[in-house]
């Protein structure tokens, strides 16, 4: 199936990120809704760029890149603060990526369309204690296979479970966040699991709150990929109603299997409605 009004997401919103595999992020921004049957709609376009064809831990075509430019349309219900469920689908607006042929010639493939959803479960346990709050979570995830099976595709096309779980504790000025993910697909895919830290701060100018955080990311997959992003987030509640986010983040250790694409880099916008 394919999508083919590119510049959809332009419209939407301006620019965006945060690369498929770290989107162990629940709407809204992690942050809302967090009463009784609340929910909320978010939309956040991604660009990916990896500047160079690599093997293993080797560069091997310098300045063959990949360029990914994704918009994810994402969905949240809370039947309480404890336990909610959301839903995530991204389209792929246009991807790009350089090749060589065994003859040392440089060819390129594209990708549009539907990308794989993922359903999920955050199970929360809240607490309160004297001048800091915080949570854990539990979220099972499944993924569906809604992509087409291409020669160049950015989505697997392949069933999967996941589970991702949370650790997030906050005082009026700083936020500390930790979680790790698996998933598991019915397929010739790889085992992937992840792991994230989060250090910010809180703040509040002019009537708006948020936070600004610094991320560290790191994917390993069983054959062999190795990622580890490092970035800036930025959160704001404009309004109860509405809230933004923008993030950046630099691949600062790149290995990966046999031949493909690394040393990259995303960046991300995102607008999200709260009711």
């Amino acid at each position: 199936m394919r999508l083919r009004h590119p510049r959809l997401g332009v419209v939407l919103l301006i620019l965006t990120v945060g690369t498929s595999a770290l989107q162990a992020d629940q709407p809204i921004f992690n942050e809302m809704p967090r009463w009784d049957d609340g929910w909320g709609i978010q939309f956040v376009e991604q660009y990916r760029h990896e500047s160079d064809l690599m093997s293993g831990g080797k560069t091997i075509g310098p300045g063959l890149s990949e360029d990914v430019h994704l918009l994810h349309v994402e969905g949240v219900y809370t039947w309480d603060k404890s336990v909610r469920v959301t839903a995530k689908l991204p389209l792929v607006l246009d991807a790009r990526r350089e090749l060589l042929t065994e003859t040392g010639e440089t060819f390129t493939q594209r990708d549009e369309g539907i990308g794989d959803a993922t359903l999920a479960l955050p199970l929360k346990r809240y607490f309160n204690l004297d001048g800091r709050s915080g949570s854990w979570t539990l979220a099972p995830q499944i993924r569906i296979p809604l992509a087409d099976k291409d020669e160049y595709h950015i989505y697997d096309g392949a069933w999967g479970q996941g589970l991702w779980v949370g650790y997030e504790t906050e005082t009026h000025r700083y936020i500390f966040a930790a979680g790790a993910s698996a998933w598991f697909f019915g397929s010739e895919e790889p085992f992937q699991s992840s792991a994230s830290v989060d250090l910010g701060l809180n703040f509040q100018v002019f009537g708006t709150s948020g936070h600004l955080k610094w991320e560290t990311d790191f994917i390993f997959e069983d054959d062999g990929t190795e990622k580890l992003y490092v970035g800036p987030r930025l959160y704001l509640k404009i309004t109860d109603t509405v809230h933004f986010q923008t993030m950046f983040k630099k691949e600062i250790h790149s290995r990966r299997n046999q031949l493909d694409h690394g040393n990259g880099s995303f960046a991300s916008l995102g607008i999200g409605f709260v009711y």
